[in-house]
């Protein structure tokens, strides 16, 4: 396998691109395939008739692929289709020769379902047994990206997925992409990598840090729209945080700012988009209920030094080209430094790539979107060779993203420091001072969910409340601090007599509350029996070695409970058995 770049800078540089290309494909033994893609600001049909017609002269069976985007890099240089960028390149010709794999290109266009189009084409990849990689390129935003990438998932999780959004809008009159003559300004491209030796492997990189305080999706309108955030109206979060409001001239000064979440081992970032008069917020992806977000800002060290590891990981996996997809925030954030990204790599591997509107990729079989994320994908025929030697670039930043790069440091410091002091207090207004376990407050709060979770899948659910017979007169004979040495004991107890996936909560006084997660009557009665057995030690604490006993009263979830109602019973079943003669008993109801 062997890959070639050239940026072009006039038309004439297309003949001699395509001459050193000869020079390629006469040094390799076996030619399997061949992928030519062009990627430029514009696809004038002319241009592009004129480059497949020249191309397939030399190379009569190429796939010849033309994808239109903002801007993008090959060989450690970019290129543009802006006009600020006049001494640029205004395009790249890429060729890929393949040894003994293939490419598969498919278009759907615009006027095809997206689900059907999604299930024609993991069709295909079920047919094509050696699937190693699926390229995606969407023309641009389209309805039922989430129902896509979700239909895609339900493919081999060896498969790697990536790709990008080569427009943030659709405009159906400019080409977004052509295949082989077969124009299109919606719908998007999949290129299927086929090989038993081709491998592939892709790694993202972030590079933003989240700061700030973490809050919960508690409730959306669609997949986009966020009503609430901890049962709040979602902008008044960002009108504290980032001091955004309706009717906010232009969101571009806080693109930088993304909402931060973690979703299937995977970091995903979220542009926010529009907000709403009524506090509902328009993100550039889809979010789920109950998801939870930060705040994340841009760090230009951190964003180089992300995508240098990665790079440095992808290399010992010694590939023989890379492929990049990038996000547009990332050339929004480091300007002028943006190639520090791809210098040390495009050195070590042929490497070429461009910027998205947002970006694909997979992470534990599935297929998501996401937004300010670089994404480099190793392509390599046959086992690993000797790794290529990877020498990281120390980037010289100017003076503005130096003062960037400092600010962030600092907020970055600040918020490790408050995540800390705020670590310290939710301990101490969620945990019992005397005995560290959790208190009633906490315990009330958590035991909602829980139940919710029990009662949805159908799982048992085991409560009870406990005390200590007597204990007054443990306090009253032998001090509070006997009662609270014996207080701890049965805390101890307690802990050890449960699961780790069990929670023991102090009541309040003596009285102490126990959830036993998946646990019917006899798991329930098993772990009684354990600490009946273990509270004849309370006995060896008193002076007069006293009998210490215990009253328990236990109670199961039932269909349609509440907390309220679970709390009645186990209660009523512990008043039942303190009131019954001999105490030290334990109810059921």
């Amino acid at each position: 396998m062997k890959q070639f770049s050239s940026l072009l800078y006039k038309e004439e540089d297309l003949a001699l691109c395509l001459e050193e290309a000869k020079k390629i494909a006469a040094s390799m033994a076996h030619i399997s395939d061949l992928l030519v893609t062009l990627f430029a600001s514009e696809l004038a049909v002319n241009t592009m008739a004129d480059f497949e017609r020249a191309t397939r002269k030399i190379f009569p069976h190429a796939k010849v692929v033309g994808l239109a985007a903002e801007c993008g890099f090959a060989n450690g240089k970019m290129w543009s289709g802006a006009e600020n960028h006049a001494d640029a390149a205004s395009a790249v010709v890429t060729f890929t020769f393949f040894s003994s794999s293939r490419v598969i290109p498919l278009a759907f266009d615009g006027n095809s379902d997206v689900a059907s189009a999604g299930r024609g084409l993991i069709k295909t990849i079920a047919q094509e047994k050696a699937t190693a990689a699926v390229g995606l390129f969407l023309a641009g935003q389209i309805p039922g990206i989430t129902e896509l990438l979700d239909i895609l998932s339900d493919t081999r999780e060896d498969i790697v997925f990536f790709g990008g959004l080569l427009s943030e809008q659709t405009d159906g009159k400019r080409i977004m992409i052509d295949l082989s003559g077969h124009r299109m300004s919606r719908g998007f491209l999949a290129l299927l990598f086929v090989g038993e030796e081709l491998q592939a492997k892709a790694l993202p990189s972030f590079g933003w840090r989240p700061f700030g305080p973490e809050v919960q999706v508690t409730r959306m309108a669609d997949e986009r729209t966020i009503i609430e955030l901890d049962e709040k109206p979602a902008s008044e979060f960002f009108s504290h945080y980032l001091g955004i409001r309706h009717g906010w001239e232009s969101l571009e000064s806080v693109e930088t700012f993304p909402m931060h979440l973690r979703r299937n081992g995977a970091t995903l970032a979220r542009r926010l988009t529009g907000i709403e008069t009524n506090g509902c917020v328009h993100i550039s992806a889809d979010l789920q209920e109950g998801e939870r977000l930060r705040i994340a800002s841009g760090d230009p060290i951190a964003i180089i030094s992300e995508a240098q590891r990665t790079h440095a990981e992808l290399c010992d996996f010694s590939p023989e080209a890379v492929f990049i997809v990038n996000c547009m925030g990332h050339y929004v954030m480091l300007q002028q430094n943006n190639l520090y990204e791809y210098a040390a790599i495009s050195r070590t591997v042929p490497t070429y790539g461009f910027y998205s509107f947002a970006e694909f990729f997979r992470s534990k079989g599935q297929v998501m979107k996401t937004n300010l994320t670089m994404l480099s994908v190793g392509f390599r025929e046959g086992g690993p060779q000797e790794p290529p030697v990877y020498k990281p670039v120390s980037p010289q930043f100017g003076d503005q993203t130096s003062i960037i790069a400092h600010l962030v440091h600092f907020v970055d410091a600040m918020t490790k420091e408050w995540e800390a002091a705020h670590s310290k207090l939710v301990v101490l207004a969620e945990r019992d001072a005397l005995t560290g376990l959790l208190n009633r407050r906490a315990m009330e709060r958590s035991f909602k969910d829980i139940l919710h979770d029990a009662l949805s899948s159908g799982l048992p659910l085991a409560v009870m409340m406990l005390d200590m017979d007597d204990f007054k007169g443990i306090n009253d004979t032998f001090g509070h601090a006997m009662g609270d040495e014996a207080l701890v004991a049965l805390a101890d107890i307690l802990t050890s007599s449960v699961r780790s996936v069990d929670i023991v909560c102090r009541w309040g006084g003596d009285e102490f509350f126990v959830i036993l997660t998946r646990a019917d009557r006899e798991a329930a009665e098993r772990v009684v029996k354990r600490i009946h057995e273990s509270a004849s030690s309370l006995s060896l604490l008193m002076p007069d070695n006293r009998k210490v006993g215990l009253s328990i009263g236990v109670t199961l979830s039932r269909p349609h409970d509440t907390p309220e109602s679970v709390f009645q019973r186990a209660d009523e079943a512990l008043y039942t058995s303190k009131r019954t003669s001999g105490k030290n008993l334990v109810t059921f109801r």
